[in-house]
């Protein structure tokens, strides 16, 4: 692909972002700031609350649920996604989950638990695979 292709197609994608983010705030979601949402994630906003921290990058095919179907939800009940958490491609997030800062979720994971801070999770049900260097929160420590 050409230098032009990639730049046209990277600025429609943050494009196409900045618009996601701007509805779901709108609908109710707490999301901060510098924040990227995949076209083709889903953010279950019918019932319950869903909060995003800072510099949150949510990947295509996943779903952040705020309840169950099958069950009422508590009001209280709230889904949260902690600053600098990376969820990568077709992940699932269940409700009530807290996912802290600086975490990274697997491709393909189903979080059913919180995940604590400066952690990568993978797998269904998901599971601490490694830590993460608490000063460097771009890559794994080996």
């Amino acid at each position: 692909m050409s230098k032009f292709g990639r730049g046209f197609r990277h600025n429609t994608v943050k494009f196409l972002s900045y618009w996601r983010v701007r509805y779901f705030r709108f609908m109710g979601t707490t999301i901060g700031k510098n924040c990227f949402i995949s076209w083709g994630a889903h953010l279950d906003i019918r019932r319950g609350k869903i909060t995003i921290g800072d510099n949150v990058n949510i990947a295509h095919g996943t779903y952040i649920l705020s309840h169950t179907g099958y069950r009422s939800t508590k009001e209280e009940i709230e889904t949260v996604i902690e600053d600098n958490v990376k969820v990568f491609v077709n992940s699932v997030v269940l409700p009530g989950v807290r996912v802290g800062k600086n975490s990274v979720v697997g491709a393909g994971s189903v979080v059913m638990k919180d995940v604590p801070p400066d952690v990568v999770v993978m797998g269904n049900p998901a599971r601490v695979t490694q830590q993460m260097d608490p000063g460097n929160h771009q890559k794994p420590s080996a």
